[in-house]
């Protein structure tokens, strides 16, 4: 009976990181959602700000230049071409249909959520940096607006080893 109707694409936009928690995401969506038919989008979304914000150029103002800021955004624009390659190598070694590209927001979970609307997807798939006693209230800033302000689905991926070293103990009674 299938054979008759066309399997419609689905888009999956994936969030990533670079984390552990990203490539968990991943990870996930290969053994628990894919189709031959899918077309996977991976955002890196990128806060430049923060980036500016850990350097020591911030403690000596006056020898601040312009030149450090470049010498900066070209240092982190590696850092994100190297995290982008080895997603799109992840996809193309699981003969995945999709892209991978960064988009620059100042707030990473706006920057997902307009990046969705913008290549229509059906679902989004992030990692979730919760952890140990805060999980239940606190999913970690960026999945947590995701969840709130998407129009489709959002699956947010936890990481079951990563989850238990933080509260091994507490899982013993259920």
């Amino acid at each position: 009976m299938s054979e008759a109707t066309p399997a419609k694409t689905r888009t999956v936009l994936i969030a990533i990181d670079g984390s552990e928690h990203s490539k968990y995401a991943f990870e996930w969506y290969c053994k628990s959602m894919h189709l031959p038919t899918d077309h996977v989008v991976m955002i890196h979304s990128v806060e430049f700000h923060t980036v500016l914000q850990t350097t020591q150029w911030y403690y000596t103002p006056y020898s601040f230049d312009s030149s450090t800021i470049n010498d900066l955004m070209q240092t982190e624009a590696m850092h994100i071409k190297e995290k982008l390659e080895h997603f799109a190598d992840l996809l193309r070694e699981h003969n995945i249909n999709g892209s991978v590209k960064s988009i620059h927001a100042n707030r990473p979970g706006e920057g997902i959520v307009n990046a969705a609307r913008e290549v229509n997807a059906d679902v989004i798939i992030t990692g979730s940096r919760g952890t140990g006693k805060l999980r239940r209230t606190f999913l970690g800033s960026v999945s947590d607006y995701v969840l709130h302000h998407s129009d489709v689905p959002v699956i947010v991926c936890r990481h079951k080893d990563l989850h238990d070293m933080h509260h091994h103990h507490e899982d013993h009674h259920h």
